[in-house]
């Protein structure tokens, strides 16, 4: 007498032979695909393109046929447009470039101090201590053109 898992074993390969649907595991009598054609890899030679549902083609909002609404020239820089909204009546703050910068522990905790003290933000104490030390060093700013010391901290 066969057990219930044979039985459902036997019948879903019943179903399976006769619905003409073989095991997607099974690779017996499957063909090595031709590597040098690509065009070759999709298998039953379909067009369903190479999404795995078939709906690659279909068109979710309906619009089959028409074409495609024009997308919107940019406006902004691309730069600009990678930032995100900010909230309503909160102006947004100049461009500022990434610089990535190690300290000391001793600096690090004066930084902190100076934050609870002033009430500023770290960024702004560095920017006004960095305006500082430039002004003393009678260095400035050589302008926008000058891209030869970028990546250089």
């Amino acid at each position: 007498m066969p057990t219930f898992a044979e039985k459902a074993r036997q019948a879903q390969q019943e179903k399976r032979s006769g619905q003409g649907e073989k095991d997607p595991a099974d690779l017996s009598g499957s063909q090595e695909p031709d590597w040098d054609n690509p065009d070759s890899w999709g298998g039953d030679g379909s067009d369903a393109g190479d999404s795995a549902s078939g709906n690659a083609g279909d068109s979710a909002d309906g619009n089959d046929g028409q074409a495609p609404e024009p997308a919107a020239p940019a406006t902004r820089t691309p730069k600009a447009a990678s930032r995100t909204a900010r909230r309503r009546g909160r102006p947004r703050g100049p461009d500022r470039e990434a610089l990535t910068v190690r300290v000391l522990p001793a600096t690090n905790r004066m930084l902190t101090v100076a934050v609870e003290e002033t009430g500023l933000n770290p960024q702004t104490i560095v920017e006004e201590a960095m305006q500082a030390h430039f002004r003393r060093l009678k260095i400035q700013d050589p302008g926008p053109e000058s891209a030869s010391g970028e990546g250089v901290a």
